[in-house]
């Protein structure tokens, strides 16, 4: 009986002791809850309040408690993104991680599960908002657009342009934008190359192609790690224009038997956009597209590709199926709309949103404009769909004013005429005029967060500046940056643009040339005929200060010569042709 009872009394000890130890460990453990929340109430990570893509970022390890921060571990990152960023540890209590690339603005939480010393365990957070540092570049380009069709330009009450004026209203207006030159082709060699296309030697509609050793934005973009698109007209490949090329690349063929059409495929396709830094293609005018993908969002092989459908839309179709392939990448896309340059052409459902009124020419142009305006407010769709609308930089120039043929004349759409329906007012002249009927076109650029809306810019800007503007941005280095022409005219936080009224932008076209310095600029017609305007004032022959203001006009027209002896040609420009006597006649001489 008496070791029975002894088992029963070291039984009962036994209890006593576990029980015992039970109760130290629930001390124990409602002693780390304590702690660890203490810990997460005494430390945390500091973080920039936004940060961009790519930048180099600390995580700083920050303590209230005097006396510092005990010898922590960190056991392990987490983050809100789908793959956490590579954190290493650069200094006591010091990390630092590359900021991953995103497409629109991302929230970020990144935690650290720590360890101190004596083995309690904590999380901390840290919370910032990543901005993408590559924004996207969307370019449309209209073709023989006048100054006045705009409807944010508020001259005429016929336009309607109600997409292009949301881009004017959230960014800004450019009311002194110009192009490089009156004409298509030197245009949009400009545009798609950021320097003066006399630099190369593309001076006007004869000297296609552009030069395929010429380094185009496509390519530069793409250096850059961006997927680059070119949809609608390029005119720049081979074209009946070509003889001088024609004649320097075969010397011993008649220039007679030059026909674009007959030249081998390998010739031609090696000045298409395809072979200049465009990786996706959709390029034509009408009816034919050389194209690598289909308007259904399907790569296909490079080829050409018949399109019936109205050549605006397909343009538009065309831009928001590549930005619906590639909205997941940073892009620059140039999107150019063959209008509204004649043949004039319409669809029933956009003429009949224009009354029939006494120009039939006019009506026409105001439906294609408005297709055009459709197809902005379509890729703008797009980017919003995605969520990258505030990343993106759009930007709306024409290539050159409107012809106007001297007298608007209202022959019908199925005609030659000169007149395409579109208008230049107020300005003097049109197409083919150094005038600011000729280079002073709609000009607009929107960057949501970056651009304030309703910016109204007065200072003179060209068309250059886009593209140095917009690849600076896209984080290109200063020695790109120093082979292009342009400037940074964006007006975002921080810039300042008011360096540009003293700086001068250059024109050189047929036996015309011109220079703009602030409000004033020195036009120059063949060898005898000389202008200074003030453009605070119309330009006309009696508001021509040439002879007033010899000092001015000199100062102008040596900073031309400075700027016309850096070009490939030198053209004698001593005689007026046929079209720039008829205009100089009827527009400038008393």
């Amino acid at each position: 009986m008496a070791v029975i009872k002894s088992c029963g009394l070291l039984v009962v000890a036994l209890v006593a002791i576990i029980s015992c130890g039970g109760g130290d460990s629930e001390s124990n453990l409602s002693n780390d809850s304590s702690s660890q929340q203490d810990l997460k109430d005494s430390y945390s990570f500091t973080l920039p309040v936004e940060i961009k893509s790519d930048q180099s970022i600390n995580l700083t390890l920050a303590s209230t408690k005097s006396n510092g921060a005990p010898n922590l571990t960190v056991q392990s990152w987490s983050s809100s993104l789908t793959i956490t960023p590579n954190i290493q540890k650069t200094g006591e209590g010091v990390f630092s991680f590359v900021a991953p690339q995103v497409r629109k603005r991302t929230p970020l939480t990144i935690t650290a599960k720590l360890l101190t010393e004596s083995g309690v365990e904590f999380s901390i957070d840290a919370k910032t908002l990543i901005v993408p540092s590559k924004p996207n570049l969307v370019v449309v380009f209209t073709d023989d657009q006048g100054y006045a069709d705009v409807g944010a330009h508020n001259i005429v009450n016929d336009i309607e342009t109600p997409n292009i004026d949301k881009l004017a209203a959230r960014g800004a207006l450019f009311t002194n934008g110009y192009i490089t030159a009156p004409q298509c082709t030197p245009s949009r060699a400009a545009m798609i190359t950021g320097v003066y296309q006399q630099r190369f030697g593309v001076d006007d509609n004869r000297y296609t192609p552009i030069p395929n050793n010429v380094v185009t934005m496509g390519q530069r973009f793409s250096e850059l790690g961006y997927t680059t698109g070119l949809v609608g007209k390029w005119h720049l490949e081979i074209d009946q224009n070509s003889k001088p090329w024609f004649r320097e690349n075969y010397p011993n063929t008649p220039i007679e038997q030059f026909n674009p059409g007959k030249l081998p495929s390998s010739v031609k396709e090696q000045f298409y956009p395809s072979s200049m830094g465009y990786q996706y293609n959709y390029f034509g005018y009408a009816n034919r597209y050389w194209a690598n993908f289909d308007l259904k969002g399907n790569e296909t092989k490079l080829g050409w590709v018949n399109n019936t459908d109205y050549r605006l839309d397909v343009v538009s179709d065309a831009a928001t199926q590549f930005i619906e392939m590639n909205y997941d990448e940073p892009f620059y896309l140039h999107v150019a709309h063959y209008a509204p340059h004649v043949p004039l052409a319409a669809t029933d459902d956009y003429l009949s949103l224009f009354p029939e009124n006494d120009s039939v020419r006019r009506r026409y142009a105001l439906a294609m404009m408005y297709a055009v305006d459709t197809g902005v407010g379509q890729i703008v769709s797009q980017l919003e769909k995605h969520g990258i609308l505030e990343n993106t930089i759009i930007t709306f120039i024409s290539d050159n004013g409107a012809p106007v043929g001297l007298d608007f004349t209202d022959a019908p759409v199925s005609e030659n005429e000169a007149w395409n329906g579109s208008l230049n007012t107020p300005l003097l002249g049109e197409k083919g005029m150094l005038t600011d009927g000729g280079i002073k076109v709609p000009f607009i650029i929107q960057w949501p967060n970056e651009i304030q809306g309703n910016t109204v810019i007065e200072e003179p800007v060209i068309s250059l500046d886009v593209l140095y503007s917009a690849i600076k941005a896209a984080g290109a280095a200063e020695s790109t940056l120093s082979e292009l022409d342009g400037v940074d005219i964006f007006p975002t936080q921080g810039s300042d643009i008011s360096g540009l009224a003293n700086r001068p932008l250059f024109w050189r076209f047929w036996n015309q040339s011109a220079v703009r310095l602030g409000n004033y600029k020195y036009l120059k017609m063949g060898s005898e005929h000389e202008f200074l305007f003030d453009l605070t004032k119309e330009e006309s022959n009696q508001n021509n200060l040439i002879s007033m203001m010899p000092v001015k006009a000199e100062e102008l027209k040596k900073l031309y010569e400075q700027w016309n002896k850096e070009m490939l040609r030198q053209p004698e420009q001593s005689k007026l042709n046929s079209s720039e006597r008829e205009w100089l006649e009827y527009y400038l001489e008393p």
